[in-house]
């Protein structure tokens, strides 16, 4: 008994000696990552600071000043989303930190992260809120206007109809000559983090139409198409970089078709043009998340688009590398399932890629690629859509320029857009055996616009 007293009392004595000495290492090891994180603070030695604040992380060594100084070092390398982290992890340790809440605004706000900036500054108090501009921010929070023409085929192409267009099956086809877009949107801000989108576009186009009866047909080479459309959206976003976006868009369309008046001398057709109009609808939910230097983005909409129903969803990142806006690229994976009447159910697969970067913060380049089969298709959040019937978008490619000219977001851009077509033959017997070979062309778009924040 007394043997087995004596080899407990020996353990904890050695336990008790070997928790002393790793208490002193840790003492240790935290005098020193605490010296040397601030002497490299004082001296503003950024990397060094950095590399001696991960060996500490590491070692389970965290603190306020350590999550502070890491969040400086990253700021004075404008890696802001980086230090959005440290500042974050510095407020989990000491709430309300006035220091910690301005260096936190400041870092959402260069990283472009506007609406995450605004819900933190809601925080401010006493002096700190008296230091920096109110969070509430004016009801007409920013205005946009933009326009764009676009430049279909050329009207040589169509000389020779007789070749163009097939003969003796019943249908109709559609191919674009040229159009012109205008849009206007305001947003409003309801709450720091709240916002809301109304937009207003009028699309005017002129297509070169063929329809045939079966019997005989008709060539219309400008056929008139306007579309008016009014979009709205609000977003709410939260603290910790959530947003979410939900939207409807309602489209009013009015176009010339062919339709028999009376027969004519010695049995001819005589065919007029009569209006007629549609209303359209898209509306669905987008969601970002910003984790680290990636947002995720995902998005589902459903549209009833030129008597077919379709569901669209999206699934992809945008990567800042730096931590801020002067680098950027991105991945998304967009899909359809479409529902055409007296039609097989479609599934399309249509991947994008985007890549911009800025020279010295002033002057923004992107560059945007989409190919697949684009049919009915929805841009930013249901925002854009290519309806036009009987023709699809088969690869996109989008380039612009974009110059700041306030200090508080207000923008300047111009933009081109090359596009390949396919405009379809769309029989009225669904059934027919063989379809006529699509009329494939490409196209150009320019666009410019001003965004406005107040």
């Amino acid at each position: 008994m007394q043997r087995l007293i004596t080899t407990i009392w020996l353990s904890l004595v050695i336990l008790s000696w070997a928790n002393a000495q790793e208490s002193e290492q840790e003492s240790a090891d935290f005098k020193r990552i605490n010296t040397e994180t601030y002497r490299f603070y004082m001296e503003q030695k950024w990397d060094s600071l950095i590399d001696v604040g991960k060996e500490g992380l590491r070692t389970d060594i965290d603190y306020y000043y350590l999550r502070m100084r890491m969040g400086v070092a990253w700021f004075g390398k404008k890696n802001y989303r980086k230090a959005s982290r440290h500042y974050t992890a510095a407020l989990k340790q000491n709430q309300g930190d006035p220091l910690a809440l301005e260096s936190l605004y400041y870092s959402r706000l260069y990283s472009g992260q506007y609406e995450q900036a605004r819900v933190i500054r809601k925080q401010f108090r006493s002096d700190l809120a008296m230091k920096l501009p109110t969070s509430e921010g004016r009801f007409f929070h920013q205005v946009s206007a933009e326009y764009l023409y676009n430049k279909g085929v050329d009207d040589g192409m169509f000389e020779n109809t007789a070749e163009l267009y097939p003969s003796g099956i019943a249908g109709v086809q559609y191919t674009t000559r040229h159009y012109s877009n205008a849009s206007l949107s305001v947003v409003n801000n309801l709450a720091p983090g709240v916002l809301l989108t109304h937009a207003y576009n009028y699309l005017s186009k002129s297509n070169h139409y063929f329809y045939n009866d079966g019997l005989t047909g008709v060539i219309h080479p400008d056929q008139r198409v306007s579309q008016h459309q009014y979009y709205l959206s609000p977003q709410f976003t939260t603290q910790s970089g959530y947003t979410f976006k939900p939207m409807v868009h309602i489209l009013g369309i009015r176009y010339q078709a062919a339709y028999e008046s009376s027969m004519g001398f010695q049995g001819g057709t005589q065919w007029l043009m009569g209006s007629v109009k549609e209303t359209d609808i898209v509306t669905g939910l987008s969601f970002k998340k910003n984790v680290g230097p990636v947002d995720l983005h995902l998005g589902g909409w459903y549209g009833a688009l030129n008597n077919a129903e379709q569901f669209q969803g999206r699934a992809g990142f945008t990567w800042f590398p730096l931590g801020n806006l002067n680098l950027y690229a991105g991945g998304f994976f967009n899909s359809q399932y479409e529902i055409i009447p007296d039609r097989k159910k479609v599934v399309r697969l249509i991947p994008e890629m985007m890549f911009g970067f800025a020279i010295s913060g002033k002057v923004w380049f992107d560059l945007n690629g989409v190919m697949g089969d684009m049919t009915n298709y929805l841009e930013n959040n249901g925002m854009i859509v290519y309806n036009s019937f009987s023709e699809v978008i088969d690869k996109k490619v989008r380039f612009s320029v974009t110059i700041p000219v306030t200090q508080n977001g207000s923008l300047l851009y111009l933009g081109g857009v090359w596009t390949s077509h396919y405009s379809e033959f769309y029989p009225l017997d669904t059934g027919i055996a063989v379809i006529p070979t699509p009329i494939t062309y490409n196209s150009f778009s320019i666009y410019g616009g001003i965004s406005w924040k107040f």
